[in-house]
């Protein structure tokens, strides 16, 4: 049986997304083909799922909900890079940043781990299904024990950095104690 289609819309109260998850919010949905979003005057989310059968309202509702869940909390990203291969002092790493992760409340946590690619090489490859994983919108923070395991060159980091926050996300460096975000969002603007 053929049954009829119907364009099919969903709105979302906007509370609890900063400008962070709306971004990330952006890729969870392009990742769904059909699927668009926008903010409307009335401060909520339209979504527009385009033509589906009536039966389909709740599974795309299932699917909306599960997609801004996961915009404004996200996943916290450990990093963890050794430049000459050095298992313990990867599992050091990860056990650090899984104290710090559990101290600032971040539970949802996926490791990325490089062990034995120098800073210099950018082609690392945790370090690239980390950026898949960005991309993606899957990621709302990247955690770090020092600024020099995301690279070695100051300028290629800060680019990072940027590019992170474009795609919606933070970094968060143990050694740094001061919020490089609005740093950040100063040389995103500039």
């Amino acid at each position: 049986m053929n049954q009829e289609k119907i364009n099919l819309s969903i709105e979302m109260p906007l509370t609890g997304f900063d400008g962070l998850a709306l971004r990330r919010l952006s890729g969870l949905v392009a990742a769904h083909a059909g699927l668009s979003f926008a903010k409307t005057p009335q401060d909520t989310l339209r979504f527009d799922l385009g033509e589906r059968a009536p039966a389909e309202a709740g599974e795309c509702a299932g699917l909306i909900a599960g997609l801004c869940e996961a915009a404004k909390y996200g996943q916290t990203a450990l990093y963890c890079r050794t430049a000459t291969v050095n298992p313990t002092a990867i599992a050091q790493q990860r056990t650090v940043l899984e104290g710090f992760a559990e101290k600032r409340g971040f539970t949802d946590l996926a490791c990325y781990e490089d062990d034995g690619y120098s800073g210099r090489n950018p082609k690392r490859p945790a370090f690239a299904r980390l950026e898949e994983d960005i991309r993606a919108g899957k990621i709302a923070r990247v955690l770090v024990a020092s600024i020099t395991r995301l690279g070695r060159n100051t300028a290629e980091v800060l680019r990072w950095a940027t590019w992170l926050r474009r795609h919606g996300a933070e970094i968060v460096a143990m050694n740094i104690p001061v919020d490089l975000n609005p740093a950040l969002e100063v040389l995103e603007n500039a």
